[in-house]
């Protein structure tokens, strides 16, 4: 019996509904839990290009910096000891433009209205820009969500993408990455990453000008995904890759594939084109990349991964040992590779091959443990074709009592997860150093819940 989809017998207007429920269920999560912050390094330097562009009108980043780390509370890591361009005398910036350019729109209006209302407040910093990051944060990624729900649903019955939503942002860092820190930059990475993988997949089925659009639309995103965080220039790659084998089970003439080249190509170039400029104004090159990565001055790359099993199961926040759910989603994965119907078998391989990608950069990193990071952080991109393996594999399951055991699973992984945040949030576990993984176990058992206790009363 196939699994019921978004679509079935109930009609379209009821699958409707369904999302809309799904909405809204987002909506009132983001409300009840957003707590914005224009946060650390990674989110003044998200955010900064939008402060320096509005207030001072250029990219000359000196001046914003220094307002930002007299802001800041902790005296490490100052804004203005980064690297000065030798050739434009301006100030780096290790962070793209993605982020920005998403937030862009509620950024300007807040703007504007500042400068209509209260134009003593339009500054570019402060709680009213925190909002506008914040909120459009929250918007992006939800938007995410739902389409990662639509997609789960044309494969899993409705409680099985109902849990993988759950536990995305409930047992993973997704949540705390949306809603308290949304400025560094994740949740617009897990909505480039989501509407990129989708869009490939889209793109395999198109015909004719359908097909070009896909393409398009694919291109643009694959760019999105690198401009947004430079490290996550291998799902990029990943899914470049795919695109191209996918488009290639279909037999197409030289012209065919000339117009499909550019497309996407066409379509990537836009999405480049700002992050580009921006290169041109810090650098004084339109190609010439992102420079502290380059010069190792935002730490070094090295070609093979010698932290590969360290950023993945050590103590010191390895993606695997601190979020158990995305070791299930990889075993669903390989399970989706070799038993699933269609499309899902291919994403799902792609889903594989994007993981083994990302914690390859990862590991050759020197800061493969990502910073000061609940969790390890850069492996959020990876959630969406993880989320696509686990509602798959969920709904393979027919018995009452095995699903009554994956609902059971994910409340105590949540429950495990958030007595991993209250420790990240009120410094029981350093932030950046190594942990004893017995002390952080016996925290969460015993500590934690006294602790939470106590504030109760």
């Amino acid at each position: 019996m196939n699994a019921p989809t978004l679509a079935n017998s109930k009609g379209t207007a009821s699958g409707g509904r369904e999302l809309a429920l799904v909405g809204l269920a987002l909506a009132l999560l983001a409300a009840a839990a957003l707590r914005p912050s224009i946060h650390g390094v990674d989110g003044v330097g998200h955010y900064v290009y939008l402060a320096s562009l509005l207030v001072d009108g250029d990219l000359d980043l000196a001046g914003q910096y220094r307002r930002f780390d007299e802001l800041r509370d902790y005296p490490f890591s100052l804004l203005a000891e980064a690297p000065v361009s030798p050739v434009t005398g301006r100030a780096a910036n290790r962070y793209g433009v993605g982020a920005a350019l998403l937030w862009s729109p509620a950024v300007a209006v807040t703007h504007l209205g500042l400068r209509l209302a209260a134009p003593e407040r339009a500054d570019g910093v402060g709680r009213p820009y925190e909002w506008a990051v914040g909120v459009a944060t929250a918007f992006w990624a939800s938007l995410a969500l739902l389409l990662l729900y639509a997609r789960a649903r044309r494969a899993a019955p409705a409680w099985a993408a109902g849990a993988m939503l759950a536990g995305l942002v409930l047992t993973t860092p997704l949540g705390f990455y949306i809603y308290a820190h949304g400025s560094m930059g994740h949740g617009a990475s897990f909505f480039a990453v989501t509407a990129g993988l989708l869009a490939v997949e889209r793109a395999w089925d198109g015909a004719g000008t359908r097909a070009l659009g896909w393409s398009a639309l694919a291109g643009g995103l694959l760019a999105l995904i690198v401009i947004v965080r430079f490290q996550d220039a291998s799902w990029a790659l990943v899914l470049g890759a795919a695109l191209v084998a996918g488009l290639a089970q279909r037999r197409r003439s030289a012209r065919e594939w000339l117009a499909l080249a550019a497309t996407g190509g066409g379509g990537a170039l836009i999405v480049l084109l700002p992050q580009m400029w921006a290169w041109n104004e810090l650098y004084g090159s339109w190609l010439a990349g992102p420079m502290p990565y380059l010069d190792d001055s935002a730490g070094r790359f090295e070609p093979w991964p010698r932290h590969f099993v360290a950023a993945l199961f050590s103590a010191r926040a390895g993606a695997l040992l601190w979020h158990p759910l995305l070791g299930l989603g990889l075993a669903a994965l390989a399970w989706a590779a070799a038993r699933a119907p269609g499309r899902l078998r291919a994403l799902a391989w792609v889903g594989l091959v994007g993981f083994v990608a990302q914690a390859w950069v990862v590991g050759s990193w020197s800061v493969w443990w990502a910073g000061a990071s609940f969790g390890n952080r850069f492996f959020i991109s990876s959630l969406p074709a993880l989320g696509l393996g686990l509602a798959w594999g969920a709904g393979r399951l027919r018995r009452p009592a095995a699903r009554a055991a994956v609902l059971v699973l994910l409340v105590l992984l949540i429950v495990w997860n958030m007595g991993l945040l209250v420790q990240y949030a009120v410094g029981m576990v350093p932030r950046e150093d190594d942990v004893a993984w017995g002390r952080v176990v016996r925290q969460n058992l015993v500590d934690v819940p006294r602790l939470v206790i106590e504030r109760i009363r």
